[in-house]
């Protein structure tokens, strides 16, 4: 009795909406699928951690570091006796961490301190930045009948320790639904933060999103998009930078067990094929909480499938894995293929970048800006509110929930995604001119039909030139030689073409300011040239 009850609480922790409907295989289809992965077991040697790791009730999330100090979470009871009395008992989850030892065992198990394992909360999935002086991780509490909410919060370590945790913001934390399971990755001077949530205006059930956060402030967060999310569940994401590959587990992705492993290779919003991992990876349990070690080689993935001396029923709790690839092989599995820089700048090309009405210096003649594109896409963000309410303005009934949600989705997905990745892009024209390459762009300038040809002109180029701004200032002035001509390698081609030619239906503010016909006018486009 205990141990099903444990188990369902468990399921709770790790996804609050396990039960969501979803699309089922056939049993003849299913079997089909174990058959052929079964035969296509992969040269990888899999053991499950020590019993100082792995307890009787549940561990997950395990990640390594480049110094050997390993973390990660485990779900236990205040008992001390073996008995049936499970809601009399005080279950906890914290973070712990021990350390990886020469010989291959871990070394003494201590928790993280209670101010980030607070006894008022399931303190769970967790990740830190690179110098580990910035920790990202899940707090739950019960707010139902058995249900679980989950939020996520940061801390910072100074000279002192770690601070007062503080709560993310509402834009990852949304009212009444669950954020959870971070992974944090730093570039250059913005970070990257991917978690799971049932938010709304998802694909369903949890999916995986990001923001981007710079200078301590989170974008609006990102769906990663049809091709990752499905209707089921989509949970426990970690990215590998050096292969660009997200792993990531799913309950709807074809796969042998209730959760598979899968990976696809991409950043943001930009995702190629899903692929499973396979055996032994997968099983036909619950797998999940894939990590790769520094080697790229080895990791540690969670699962609840039954080893060493346990029976086939035991599998009510999940442990953790660790995998490394057998010697005699080359390969733990067929790698990714890495891209080259040139598929990299290819694969988010061309890109659209989008301005509110009349910015940069409005009412300017210049053909030039000291504004950056970076300040001018915050001002678009902090205008949101106002541009959705405006786009309605005399509008009713289903008109107006129509035109709202038109220019909702176009500030959610096309503005906040353009932005994301002339990101990437920036990161990739580093990485190329770094590497001794050569990349030509042109960016072209546009802006909606209120004024003469003229101007439009004159706005469009200071529109052009608020980007280079960004790209000379940004990353410590990294490209600014190249753009200054100091270096060779990169060259710029800007072409303001002005006005896009139409009509709008009406000379109304709602139409020429706030429309979306207009919001899509007003734009610069990065295309390709040449990467040689």
């Amino acid at each position: 009795m205990k141990k099903f009850l444990l188990f369902f609480l468990i399921s709770l922790l790790l996804s609050p909406i396990a039960w969501a409907q979803r699309v089922r295989l056939t049993e003849s289809q299913r079997e089909e699928q174990r058959e052929f992965i079964r035969k296509d077991t992969l040269p990888v040697k899999v053991e499950a951690l020590p019993s100082t790791i792995n307890t009787h009730f549940s561990e997950y999330a395990g990640r390594l570091y480049p110094d050997s100090v390993f973390f990660f979470t485990s779900m236990r009871s205040d008992m001390r006796e073996d008995n049936d009395h499970f809601f009399e008992t005080s279950w906890y989850c914290n973070i712990y961490e021990t350390r990886l030892l020469r010989d291959g065992q871990y070394g003494r198990v201590t928790a993280l301190p209670s101010l980030i394992n607070s006894r008022k909360f399931f303190n769970s999935n967790f990740c830190f930045n690179e110098q580990r002086d910035w920790l990202v991780f899940s707090r739950c509490n019960r707010v139902g009948d058995g249900e679980l909410r989950c939020h996520l919060w940061e801390t910072h370590r100074n000279k002192k320790g770690w601070e007062k945790p503080a709560k993310l913001p509402s834009s990852i934390n949304v009212e009444g639904f669950s954020s959870m399971q971070p992974c944090l990755l730093t570039e250059g001077d913005h970070s990257v933060l991917y978690f799971v949530s049932n938010r709304p205006n998802g694909y369903g059930g949890l999916d995986i999103w990001y923001s981007v956060c710079k200078e301590g402030k989170y974008n609006t967060p990102v769906n990663l998009g049809g091709r990752i999310n499905t209707e089921g569940n989509e949970i426990t994401p970690f990215y590998d930078v050096k292969t660009s590959t997200l792993y990531f587990s799913s309950d709807e992705h074809l796969g042998i067990g209730d959760y598979d492993i899968f990976y696809s290779t991409g950043a943001l919003g930009q995702w190629g094929e899903v692929s499973n991992m396979g055996v032994p990876y997968n099983s036909e349990y619950n797998d999940f909480y894939f990590s790769l070690n520094e080697d790229g080689k080895s990791g540690y993935f969670s699962s609840n499938r039954p080893h060493d001396n346990l029976s086939l029923e035991d599998t009510c709790c999940n442990d953790i894995f660790h995998f490394e690839p057998i010697v005699q092989q080359e390969s733990v599995m067929p790698p990714p293929d890495t891209p080259s820089i040139k598929e990299k700048i290819a694969s988010v090309l061309p890109i659209t970048l989008y301005f509110q009405n009349d910015e940069p210096d409005p009412r300017s003649l210049s053909d030039t800006t000291l504004t950056d594109y970076e300040q001018l896409y915050r001002r678009y963000l902090a205008a949101h509110d106002l541009y959705v309410s405006e786009s309605g303005q005399g509008l009713s009934g289903d008109s107006l929930a129509s035109v709202q949600q038109g220019m909702y989705a176009f500030l959610r997905d096309s503005v906040a995604t353009g932005h994301d990745r002339m990101l990437l892009l920036k990161r990739y024209i580093k990485e190329a001119l770094q590497n001794g390459e050569t990349v030509e762009l042109t960016i072209s300038g546009y802006a909606s039909p209120l004024h003469n040809s003229d101007y439009n002109k004159h706005l469009s180029s200071r529109r052009i030139v608020s980007l280079l701004n960004y790209l000379y200032k940004t990353d410590n002035f990294a490209l600014a030689p190249y753009l200054d001509g100091d270096r060779p390698g990169l060259t710029i081609h800007t072409d303001p073409q002005g006005a896009v030619q139409h009509t709008f239906a009406s000379e109304e503010a709602r139409e020429t300011v706030y429309g979306l016909q207009a919001a899509k006018d007003r734009k610069i486009v990065i295309t390709a040239g040449k990467i040689k």
